[in-house]
């Protein structure tokens, strides 16, 4: 039975596991999976220098104001 992912990080880490085990390329899993080929490098990145910690989402709010 399948369960569903309990964080986005398990999410994530469920698209790039085939890809670490070079069961699949990233431009063929980015063929089938709903997320970018450059989304799925950027996991992978991530991954490889932060572990699964480096999988959680960021904030995308800008850390400066220039006024």
């Amino acid at each position: 039975m399948k369960t569903m992912p309990n964080s986005t990080q398990e999410e994530k880490y469920r698209w790039i596991k085939p890809i670490l085990e070079n069961e699949i390329t990233i431009k063929d899993m980015a063929k089938v999976c709903p997320f970018s080929e450059r989304a799925l490098k950027y996991w992978l990145a991530n991954y490889r220098k932060h572990g699964i910690t480096g999988l959680e989402n960021k904030s995308t709010r800008p850390k400066t104001y220039p006024r």
